[in-house]
């Protein structure tokens, strides 16, 4: 019985976890780089793209773009 329940806590943990990463879905940072791209077209190159696409995977709304040009985007804290 106790095994089971250190199963199912860690089986909970692990999902918690997931859960907790708060990336988004390809589609949807794609999505987000997006509109960024064409919010600042200028400073948009195909790297920065892919490293917007990157970081909302990752991060998901912790995802911050810079202020320089091209782009740059880090995960917040």
């Amino acid at each position: 019985m106790a095994r089971r329940l250190g199963i199912v806590a860690a089986l909970l943990s692990l999902v918690a976890l997931a859960g907790g990463c708060g990336g988004l879905s390809t589609d949807e940072a794609q999505q987000r780089c997006a509109q960024l791209r064409g919010a600042v077209p200028s400073c948009s190159t195909d790297e920065s793209h892919d490293a917007c696409v990157r970081c909302y995977e990752e991060c998901g709304d912790a995802c911050e773009p810079s202020a320089a040009c091209p782009q740059t985007f880090t995960c917040a804290d």
